[in-house]
Formats: structure tokens, C-alpha cells, sequence
């Protein structure tokens, strides 16, 4: 995806003075992340990634939001952007997710549902030879923190979560659409989307490498 120079330059200012409290207050989104972890968190620079978040346009009318994963190297890795006009989201340009995870802290087993979308839902099903869909999240059993694998070929993915770190979450969402080719049946054509997801604004989320 072709980024704005502007959004360049912006994402080189927020680097050099390393202060997020000046981004605009997220807005209109159910996505976890907003809601309890990134509305006053504090940077931790011992982190390897820091979560930037763009607004670039006037809101209330048509804009835009981008978020991005930038590590200690200043490599940004791309994983949301979201394209909105009159205050509605244009789903044929945008690529995001929503997380949600219920359940008292206190209960062994919490539920979560994650629902993402793409420019390529807007692919016609008739289209569509196959499609493979996993998320791999961090879980904790007994002592020791494991890497839990749903598949699935669904936007929509539920699972059970066991808290641990005050409802943090980390996670990889691989989405693969085969598509058909009308001149060369025998052939497919492959589209791949990916996120990475986790409630932190600052993360040691390995899985935001794999969006390169």
C-alpha cells in the first residue's frame, strides 16, 4: 500500500520527539486496544516495538488512520489503516481488526472474539477457490507461555484465552485467499493479509516482523 508523503513525514516527527501523549484520542473504534490499554499508557522504551497511531484529514467529514509498529532500528512495519467518509468507514479501502475479551480477570478461562476485515472481503465468493485463516496467540499453561494455533476461513475468529499480565494479548493473524484466474483456470492467484495484535502500546510482539 502506497503511504502519503505527508504520513512520512509526520511518522518522523512522532520519532524524533518520541512523545505519543499529542496523538489524537482514538475514536469510534470497539478494538480492545483503545479501550483499556492505549488511552493514557506510558511508553516503555525497554520494549522492542512502539504502537504509533495516525490521523491524517479532517474528521467528522473524510480521513484516515493508520497504525504502525515502529522498533528500536526505526523500522516501521504497517498493520491497520482504516479510510472513512462522511464518518462511515470505506470497507473496499480498509484494513483492520477488533478485539474483544470478556470474562472477570479472576476466571480461569476468559472468552475472545476477533473480527477483521480487508480491501479483498469485497472478492466475490465465486471467485474464491480456498482460503486458510489462522491466529497464533501467546497462552499461558501451568507456568510456562505457549503459542495456541485456531484455524479457521472465517472473519470471525472466538477462542478461549487464560489472562495472564492483566489481559494482555499477543497474536498473528494470517488470512490466505486463493483466487480464480478467468484466462488461466489452471492457475490461482494468492492474496495475503496480515495483522499483528496485542493491547500494548508498547510490545515485545514478535509476530509485527512477519508483517514485512
Amino acid at each position: 500500500m502506497k503511504i502519503p508523503k505527508s504520513i512520512v513525514i509526520i511518522i518522523l516527527m512522532l520519532l524524533v520527539s518520541c512523545n505519543n501523549k499529542n496523538l489524537k484520542e482514538e475514536h469510534k473504534s470497539e478494538n480492545i486496544t483503545e479501550h483499556i490499554n492505549l488511552k493514557r499508557t506510558e511508553q516503555d522504551t525497554s520494549k522492542l516495538f512502539q504502537k504509533i497511531r495516525l490521523v491524517y484529514g479532517e474528521e467528522n467529514k473524510s480521513w484516515e488512520e493508520y497504525e504502525a509498529y515502529v522498533s528500536k532500528k526505526k523500522d516501521t512495519f504497517w498493520n491497520q489503516w482504516t479510510f472513512y467518509k462522511n464518518g462511515i468507514i470505506d470497507s473496499s479501502k480498509s484494513k483492520f481488526y477488533k478485539l474483544k475479551i470478556e470474562g472477570n480477570k479472576n476466571d480461569s478461562i476468559l472468552k475472545g472474539e476477533i473480527s477483521f476485515y480487508s480491501p479483498a472481503d469485497s472478492i466475490p465468493n465465486s471467485r474464491i477457490d480456498s482460503r486458510k485463516i489462522s491466529l497464533n496467540y501467546v497462552q499461558k499453561e501451568n507456568d510456562s507461555l505457549v503459542i495456541k494455533e485456531i484455524k479457521t476461513d472465517k472473519n470471525i475468529i472466538y477462542f478461549d484465552y487464560k489472562d495472564y499480565e492483566n489481559l494482555s494479548f499477543v497474536g498473528y493473524i494470517s488470512d490466505l485467499r486463493f483466487i480464480k484466474i478467468d484466462s488461466m483456470p489452471e492457475k490461482l492467484l494468492l492474496n495475503r493479509n496480515y495483522f499483528a495484535i496485542d493491547t500494548e502500546i508498547s510490545t515485545n510482539n514478535y509476530f509485527v516482523e512477519l508483517l514485512e
